[in-house]
């Protein structure tokens, strides 16, 4: 089964879309000059220099927990679009399909509401866009 046949298109988009968005955020949060204003300069040397002690003798600074957080974002996009070409490539039914669309547009709603509500504008309208192609996938799989 083609992961472009009929029913598994805006499946097929939503998953490829969610590595896209992955892939933006990972370069958003890695190319570019940090911001030189002193307000930034000192957040920054703040957040490297407070470290907390976690157990098992480590001991991470705020910044590299931050930054645990970003990668953390990025590969669990990756891991649900490379789950959804996955499952779209395979002899899933239209029914599995369309419950593993919703459970990603769920998902990606439920992100889409955590950065509104954070007001992190890129990663809202990023989220938003999944979660609309995962919802269009959830239906239209059901009548393929």
């Amino acid at each position: 089964m083609s992961i472009f046949a009929a029913g598994r298109r805006w499946f097929a988009a939503a998953s490829i879309a969610t590595i896209v968005v992955a892939a933006l955020h990972t370069l958003g949060n890695t190319l570019g000059p940090a911001p030189t204003d002193a307000s930034y300069v000192a957040l920054d040397a703040a957040m490297r220099g407070y470290v907390v002690p976690l157990g098992l003798g480590m001991s991470p600074s705020v910044w590299m927990i931050y930054q645990s957080l970003v990668f953390t974002m990025s590969i669990c996009l990756v891991a649900m679009g490379s789950l959804g070409l996955v499952i779209g490539a395979s002899d899933a039914s239209p029914r599995l399909i369309s419950r593993a669309a919703l459970v990603l547009a769920v998902s990606s709603a439920a992100l889409t509401a955590l950065f509104a509500v954070c007001q992190v504008t890129p990663a809202l309208v990023s989220m938003a866009v999944v979660t609309v192609l995962f919802a269009i996938a959830a239906v239209g799989s059901r009548s393929a």
